[in-house]
């Protein structure tokens, strides 16, 4: 009768240590930081243009919009210049096409509306 009881209670035993390392691998002390749908399109287009986050750090809103379409539209003529040598590759068509879009899309905006975030 000893060794049931201690058989049952080694069993409950690592049954529970088991389901807690479970529980404790998935519930991290600190959740994984989400970025919003506007912040990570922000990066893409900065990217996407060759600038980096410090380039348009501490700018205002108005001053970093104006810094990505000069860059946007730089980068969109390099890509025509070269699409007109035929020299474009897919990769760059692909640049290019999201560079008018966005391009297309930012001479929309009426000055006084708030940006899409």
């Amino acid at each position: 009768m000893k060794k049931l009881i201690t058989y049952l209670a080694a069993g409950l035993l690592i049954a529970g240590a088991q389901s807690l390392m479970a529980q404790s691998a998935t519930n991290s002390v600190n959740p994984p930081v989400t970025k919003t749908p506007g912040e990570h399109k922000g990066l893409a287009i900065l990217k996407l243009v060759g600038l980096t986050p410090a380039d348009v750090k501490g700018l205002t809103r108005e001053e970093k919009q104006a810094k990505i379409k000069t860059a946007a539209t730089n980068v969109e003529a390099e890509l025509q210049a070269k699409k007109a040598n035929g020299t474009l590759t897919a990769e760059g068509q692909i640049r290019l096409d999201r560079i008018e879009k966005y391009l297309a899309h930012a001479g929309h905006k009426k000055a006084g509306t708030p940006p899409d975030n």
